[in-house]
């Protein structure tokens, strides 16, 4: 007995070793030390006009969704402060202080919106360009538009100040790809806009990330997230009533008439902005898909 107990205990000494130094490898970088270069493609901006500025106001937060992690008025926010995964606050990008939009010219915010890329190359932790790589220049162009046009809030700049292990499990990739710039092709044409709106409101609005590839069932990144379910039009969204999803999409309230967490889905100062036409095209789309006809 004694001689099995030394055996246990020398194997979970091993283990142990074995975990800290994985930490200790993994969490020595921080996953935002990767650089691209890129050529940024130029797109028509028509700065201060005020229909484009509208346009992009709603887009922005609409659809891209934007002031969920950046607040109402993108000024940023602290997204977490906590001693187990660490300290983030998302950048300021109004013109105040410590705002990008004091220096950032339109060439810089197409390459932050479609590449998640600094000014200097540098990736962009959390942000979901793989999904913003698919906006057309038109749209494009209206964000850009209305990013110029915001009024300077003075806040702190950026920080992602992760702690050893948070830094480990991100670069295990047992949470996904949250550095989602070092998924993509850069270099790669310019995607095919889909012939239908609906999905272009999935794609861009990131619907995939949650509910998997053709949207037919996945897994969140953030810890904690319950599973992504089967949004396609053989999934329960086949008996919803318009009211219901919007219901849904505006208030997180699901038809049995729980609310759905907004850290798990960006109903609130989110989707909750779009206009009645886009969630009636939303929904439309959705259940005019058959089990594993979304977009991936």
């Amino acid at each position: 007995m004694t001689k099995v107990l030394r055996l246990v205990g020398a194997a979970v000494l091993v283990l142990l070793l074995v975990l800290i130094t994985a930490i200790g490898i993994l969490g020595s970088r921080s996953p935002r030390e990767q650089y691209f270069e890129v050529a940024v493609e130029a797109v028509p901006v028509s700065s201060g006009d005020p229909a484009a500025i509208e346009r992009g106001r709603y887009f922005v937060h609409a659809i891209a969704v934007c002031g969920v992690c950046h607040g109402l008025d993108l000024a940023g926010q602290v997204m977490s402060d906590s001693p187990i995964f660490g300290h983030v606050r998302t950048p300021n990008l109004t013109p105040g202080r410590n705002g990008v939009g004091q220096y950032y010219r339109p060439v810089d915010w197409a390459r932050a919106i479609r590449h998640g890329l600094a000014v200097d190359g540098r990736a962009f932790a959390f942000m979901p360009v793989d999904h913003y790589y698919h906006i057309i220049d038109a749209d494009l162009g209206d964000m850009i538009a209305y990013l110029e046009s915001l009024a300077p809030v003075d806040n702190e700049g950026a920080v992602v100040d992760l702690n050893i292990v948070t830094r480990a499990i991100i670069n295990s990739g047992l949470l996904g790809d949250l550095v989602r710039a070092g998924i993509m092709d850069h270099g790669g044409p310019r995607p095919t806009p889909p012939a239908e709106r609906g999905a272009y409101l999935a794609i861009v609005g990131g619907c995939d990330f949650c509910h998997g590839p053709g949207l037919r069932g996945g897994q969140g990144p953030e810890p904690g997230a319950p599973p992504g379910p089967d949004i396609t039009g053989s999934s329960r969204i086949a008996t919803w009533t318009p009211e219901q999803f919007a219901a849904v999409m505006r208030e997180g309230r699901k038809p049995e008439g729980d609310i759905i967490n907004p850290m798990f889905m960006p109903w609130r100062n989110g989707y909750e902005n779009m206009s009645t036409a886009d969630i009636e095209i939303l929904f439309r789309y959705l259940r005019s898909l058959p089990t594993g006809a979304g977009p991936d």
